[in-house]
């Protein structure tokens, strides 16, 4: 879920992709489908139309449609006692993790470094990250999502993002590359997203033709909620992998969330704490106001820790000072 007042080039997909999101994007128009948050048309040289997509968070909304936070809440009747190797339970079981089944909100707060990595040099902390977002739970309804089951959900995050200085943690809006020698404006990012979550099925975003987000790694080709079982604990696991064609790529992510099974087996918690580590990396022209021409060698690394909680309460103190309380106005406190 992105998006500062610059919005940044797409780039373009290769040809397969393209036959398939420009049917999305003419089904979700004809359909009366949200239209996709990533996904638009522009007209080329001779005329003839392309569908394009942006691979960076810049080109995303702001903030949901209006009526976002009045939908309906997704409240299942099962909060515990899982059975994670059941599609099902395992799904339910995810939804406590990322966010809750108690129907009201959760904060995601991280926090960490942003590593350029030149070819041939070495690797450097180019900035600081602070990330915080709000996020809450609707069914699947059919204006979202096509032939949605009875336990699938769509989850909405609000977002917002602060850079700082990777030393002091203090905000900045100007700094030196030294990369390439050139002073760069730090943006502040606001961006708005949302995902489907299917039983039995791969992670979607509503409106965009589930293929493009089908990893082929998938556990039996089935579902996306992968755990790792520690016995104490359970870690959920979400790889994005983008292997396109263009000069952006590859770039990858990959997030987890930890909690005790304790807590997540406990029928009685419908809101828990839970950890959340999150790593990318992807090239450094992806992100036009570094200042790196597109195609360039150089990588940005991103390592971030953090919490995800209903509590506001348990927010780290400089998410609160630098990104909740200047953007209040983004958020329901």
């Amino acid at each position: 879920m992105t998006e500062s007042s610059k919005a940044t080039k797409a780039t373009e997909v290769s040809t397969d992709r393209r036959d398939f999101l420009r049917g999305a994007a003419y089904a979700s128009a004809a359909g009366g489908l949200i239209q996709p948050y990533d996904v638009f048309a522009m007209a080329d040289n001779d005329g003839q139309k392309k569908i394009q997509q942006s691979v960076s968070e810049h080109a995303r909304p702001t903030t949901h449609p209006a009526d976002a936070h009045k939908r309906a809440r997704w409240i299942p009747k099962k909060a515990g006692n899982f059975d994670l190797r059941d599609p099902r339970d395992n799904h339910l079981a995810f939804a406590k993790v990322q966010a809750n089944l108690a129907g009201g909100y959760s904060w995601l707060a991280n926090y960490g470094w942003i590593v350029m990595a030149p070819p041939g040099k070495p690797a450097f902390p180019i900035l600081g990250r602070l990330l915080l977002s709000q996020i809450f739970i609707t069914p699947a309804t059919s204006d979202l999502v096509s032939d949605p089951g009875p336990d699938d959900y769509v989850m909405w995050g609000t977002f917002s993002t602060v850079y700082v200085d990777p030393r002091t943690f203090e905000p900045v809006s100007r700094i030196l590359n030294p990369y390439n020698g050139k002073m760069i404006d730090v943006p502040k990012v606001d961006y708005a997203d949302k995902l489907a979550f299917r039983v039995g099925k791969s992670i979607l975003v509503p409106g965009v033709d589930p293929a493009f987000y089908t990893q082929p790694w998938d556990r039996d080709g089935g579902f996306s909620q992968h755990f790792i079982d520690t016995g104490e604990n359970i870690s959920y696991t979400v790889l994005g992998a983008s292997q396109q064609d263009g000069a952006h790529q590859p770039r990858c992510d990959i997030g987890f969330w930890t909690v005790t099974r304790a807590d997540l087996m406990n029928s009685r918690k419908r809101s828990i704490d839970t950890q959340r580590d999150y790593s990318a990396t992807f090239k450094v022209s992806e992100y036009p106001w570094y200042g790196v021409e597109k195609g360039d060698p150089a990588q940005l690394l991103v390592h971030m820790d953090g919490l995800k909680t209903h509590d506001i309460r348990r927010l780290p103190s400089m998410i609160r000072k630098y990104v909740l309380e200047p953007g209040r106005e983004r958020f329901v406190v």
